[in-house]
């Protein structure tokens, strides 16, 4: 990869510049011998690596720093690797012959950001000098390797690998307790080591015996019919189309073209304002922008939400403070936040706002419909039907109509990853795979079409499944990023501006939910590694409720991190307050508050995962795949002025952006539904 200027694209050279992967060498405490490294093309080098978890990682750092002598060198790196980062972008790129040698030396940047773009399968000595001409000669021969993840978030392979784990640490632990009595001999009688002994001295003496011939097997009798029974025909496959969005121009079924303003949209949502999640804000704003030209057309958009009848359901989730206790008190305070708070008053007027009546499971802290919702609303008002979390509205569904066989055309957007939840969860080992089916027969049942907005989301109905970001951010995010611009652009504002510039005193924050599942502990052994190894201590204001927030403030204290929880509020409240937004979650499937931030022109350093990577495109994302490059992209975004947000950026960020990519991955093209058609004709068609 050559050379790029970091006020191009910042994120490459700096997650590249983490360098220092020096320091996982020595601090790891495994360094191997250079002789005795496995050279590119070893076959002698297959067996897989472990994967361990991000907290064993960091434990096993701090052990080996136990070290005087180990603790002295790994800060010694971790000095040379930020004042490498500090330096990064503060003058004129270098010409190449300059970065690549300096009083002969080769510069540590350009071979560790060499090393990083150009992956090998071996591990690196402290000396990597010797490497590069190793690692050059094998980046021909090396295949195209998918991008390398976080190692700290939850997988099914390492759910199923910590359970082994457990099971042979269980089965050793009753094997030693048990060493006089195995328990391969339960209900047999015991004997002496010294019986053991002798029997085997006895077999060593005695002649090995001659095999006699075995007798002849008596042939089984067959009836006629059994022989002329066919055997059963094997069946073949179809192949089905890949499910694409549509494109510019390209045809579409009529039925299912969102664009076409003269439809009538239904939304139903799950969660509704003033509870501030994700599945009451995006569907509020998505239904907000998606009126835009639909009056005049003769159509209309009409947004279906939850109405918490009981009032101590209300009191859970809205809190006691609210300032309303009717449907149409809280419809006003909703049409109120739109015009006030979304700047769009004119949708807060056209938009039409129903109810079903839900109740709140606070085990699950979730709300669920308590009817069928599809009784309540006419096929003859709807043309398409969005269904926000179609698997969580069905799964408590009373007897009813098939959504798919009531409505014309139904399009599901998949928020939320119940799967890692449910893995967090009690038999969890039951509750996980449990929960993955249920989801995809909720889907498949009800859905002409499935969006799902990240690819961290596994298989639900595969031949009417994509992946596309239909999110967006409200404007007044996209104002402040260009407010942030100007600042920036303004002088020499990316070094002296009090919030953003280069010499400011940094603030860092974090907003969510109050939930383990969030990445609370994984952001709290980052941070005390950056702290212990680095030198690094910084705070971190966190914002946002949950029921794990005490806890979460506990650990904190013991862990002796500096995390302030301040409670809820607005995001858009922390807009020239903070300049660095830390995520550390990999249990969502596209995080709102992560848009929001890179909208504001703010710094986000989040973890490399596929809920991550739409983000990653962006100049201020920093995306780290383990603790070392954690630490780097903290530094580099506390040493430098974010990168101004560029109108291509802000548009791509925008809800006018996300709703023209709903109405080409919504709408199904005529060639794939001729092509579907086709596949199925075929006798071997069906649904195993």
């Amino acid at each position: 990869m050559s050379w790029k200027s970091p006020r191009v694209k910042r994120c490459q050279p700096l997650a590249v510049t983490v360098l220092l992967l020096l320091a996982v060498v020595v601090v790891s405490g495994e360094t191997k011998d250079p002789k005795s490294e496995a050279k590119p093309g070893n076959s002698t080098n297959k067996s897989p690596t472990k994967v361990i978890s991000l907290a064993e990682s960091i434990n096993r750092s701090q052990k080996s720093l136990q070290d005087p002598e180990r603790a002295k060198a790994s800060r010694k790196q971790w000095e040379s690797a930020l004042k490498e980062i500090r330096e990064l972008g503060m003058d004129r790129p270098k010409p190449k012959r300059e970065l690549k040698e300096k009083n002969g030396v080769k510069n540590p940047f350009t071979e560790w950001k060499q090393l990083l773009d150009n992956p090998s399968k071996f591990e690196f000595s402290t000396d990597t000098s010797d490497l590069i001409e190793d690692l050059m000669t094998a980046k021909e021969n090396t295949p195209k390797r998918k991008p390398s993840r976080f190692e700290g978030f939850a997988s099914w392979e390492r759910m199923l690998q910590d359970w082994a784990d457990d099971v042979n640490e269980y089965l050793e632990k009753i094997e030693a307790e048990n060493a006089d009595y195995p328990m391969g001999t339960y209900t047999k009688p015991t004997t002496s080591k010294d019986d053991h002994s002798k029997k085997k001295e006895e077999s060593a003496v005695k002649p090995a015996t001659i095999p006699t011939e075995k007798p002849p097997v008596e042939h089984q009798s067959v009836s006629k019919e059994e022989v002329e029974k066919p055997k059963k025909k094997k069946k073949s496959k179809i192949s089905l189309p890949v499910p694409m969005p549509a494109k510019d121009g390209e045809p579409v079924l009529p039925h299912t073209d969102i664009a076409d303003k003269s439809k009538r949209v239904w939304i139903v949502t799950t969660a509704a304002l003033p509870w501030m999640t994700g599945t009451a804000v995006n569907p509020l704003l998505r239904a907000a922008y998606m009126t835009t030209g639909r009056t005049e057309a003769g159509g209309s958009v009409t947004l279906m939400l939850p109405w918490l009848e009981r009032e101590q359901d209300r009191d859970s989730v809205y809190g006691k403070e609210r300032d309303f206790d009717t449907q149409e008190e809280q419809e006003a305070f909703i049409r109120r936040w739109l015009s006030d708070k979304a700047k769009l008053p004119d949708a807060s007027k056209e938009l039409n706002i129903e109810w079903y009546t839900a109740w709140q499971n606070k085990a699950e802290n979730s709300l669920y419909s308590m009817g069928d919702i599809t009784a309540l609303i006419s096929a003859d008002d709807v043309d398409i039907m969005i269904l926000e979390e179609p698997e969580h509205l069905n799964w408590y569904r009373a007897p009813g109509e098939h959504w798919t066989d009531k409505f014309k055309h139904v399009v599901g957007i998949v928020h939320t990853n119940y799967f890692v939840y449910a893995s967090d969860q009690p038999a969890a080992f039951i509750r996980a795979p449990g929960m993955r089916l249920l989801c995809s027969w909720m889907c498949r049942a009800h859905c002409h079409r499935l969006i799902k907005l990240s690819g961290t989301l596994g298989r639900f109905a595969p031949e009417k499944e994509l992946v596309e970001n239909v999110h967006g951010v409200r404007a007044s995010f996209l104002e402040t990023g260009k407010e942030v611009r100007r600042r920036l652009e303004e002088g020499d504002g990316a070094k002296t501006d009090p919030v953003f510039g280069a010499e400011a005193d940094p603030k860092v924050y974090f907003i969510g939910k109050m939930l383990w599942s969030k990445g609370l502990l994984s952001l709290m052994e980052l941070l005390k590694y950056a702290e212990e190894s680095a030198g690094i201590k910084v705070q971190v204001d966190m914002f946002g409720g949950g029921p794990d927030k005490d806890a979460a403030e506990a650990r904190a204290k013991s862990l002796n991190v500096d995390l302030e929880f301040k409670g809820p509020i607005d995001h858009g409240d922390l807009d020239f307050s903070h300049k660095i937004f830390i995520n550390p979650s990999t249990s969502e499937v596209l995080t709102t508050t992560t848009a929001e931030a890179l909208a504001m022109g703010k710094f986000a350093v989040l973890p490399s995962h596929p809920s991550n990577d739409f983000f990653a495109q962006f100049s201020n994302c920093l995306t780290y795949t383990n603790k070392e490059e954690f630490v780097g992209n903290l530094y580099y975004a506390l040493t430098h002025s974010p990168e101004p947000l560029s109108d291509e950026e802000s548009f791509t960020l925008s809800w006018e952006a996300a709703t023209k990519r709903l109405e080409a991955a919504g709408s199904i093209p005529v060639k794939e539904a001729e092509l579907t058609a086709e596949a199925m004709k075929a006798n071997e068609a069906g649904i195993e």
